[in-house]
């Protein structure tokens, strides 16, 4: 149920579901940036390395080749986490900054839904979560307007 506020100019629409989702994919999005520096952390270690690479020659069936690829692709998919967690903050900030105080709820949309892309997109489905709540919040943001004024209403003057 949306809350409905009349105002001097006019009727108000509170963004408040819209902007918690906002908030809340702006902190999963600076998780899985954190899990994308874990994951650059762990492919460049060389303590973790040795340690992978001892385990592996106990298996005849995994060559070291193949840890050495995996470990590069840890460092490439910890910068795709990085950079796709940055651009979801960043247009996350956009987004709830543009609808905070209704003012401007189909740019706020916009930027939640291009962020939902983004974070889903390039973090290979890794930002799932953060991906969805900004997409329910830009859906949210197109969907939701204030109800037009009761013509018999008494303050139907004042707009």
């Amino acid at each position: 149920m949306a809350v409905i506020i009349f105002t001097s100019g006019g009727y108000y629409l509170k963004r408040t579901g819209e902007i918690t989702l906002g908030i809340i994919g702006i902190i999963l999005s600076a998780l899985t940036a954190l899990v994308g520096m874990f994951l650059m952390w762990v492919s460049r270690s060389d303590e973790i390395k040795s340690i992978v690479i001892d385990e592996s020659l106990n298996d005849p069936s995994v060559n070291p080749e193949d840890i050495e690829m995996a470990l590069g692709f840890l460092s490439g998919g910890g910068w795709a986490l990085i950079i796709a967690a940055i651009l979801g903050v960043i247009l996350g900030i956009i987004g709830v900054i543009a609808i905070k105080g209704n003012k401007k709820p189909k740019l706020a949309g916009l930027m939640f839904i291009i962020g939902a892309v983004v974070v889903g997109v390039i973090s290979f489905g890794f930002g799932f979560l953060p991906a969805l709540l900004y997409l329910i919040g830009g859906i949210m943001c197109f969907a939701r307007k204030p109800l037009l004024p009761n013509p018999n209403d008494g303050h139907i003057e004042n707009l």
